[in-house]
């Protein structure tokens, strides 16, 4: 099997004044060796034998991982772990692979 490397940009505007940590979901479409996602110069990478189907949600609140609803967080990779806040504004994630993200989080106002 040959893996290409395909990034896309998931765009968030947050209409709060302060920064928000996000509760970030995604489904995965393909069997895959790592995923990435990243805001700005933040990445947090996740290695696992990812499969089809396999439901990844991070909280970057309490800084954890789940893939399909267990606790992973060796999954985490050390040089690449960037729990990431939402800004004022627009803001652009990038993922690798291509995926279509669930993003919640909480308005928050200074």
């Amino acid at each position: 099997m040959r893996w290409i490397e395909i990034a896309q940009k998931n765009e968030v505007y947050v209409e709060g004044t302060a920064s928000t940590a996000p509760m970030v979901t995604s489904v995965l479409k393909e069997e895959i060796p790592y995923v990435e996602f990243s805001l700005s110069d933040q990445r947090l990478r996740l290695h696992y034998p990812f499969k089809v189907n396999d439901v990844v949600r991070i909280d970057c609140l309490t800084q954890k991982v789940w893939i399909n609803e267990q606790l992973q967080m060796e999954a985490i990779d050390l040089v690449y772990a960037d729990f990431f806040q939402l800004n004022s504004g627009r803001n652009e994630i990038k993922t690798i692979p291509a995926m279509q993200l669930e993003v919640t989080y909480t308005e928050r106002w200074l």
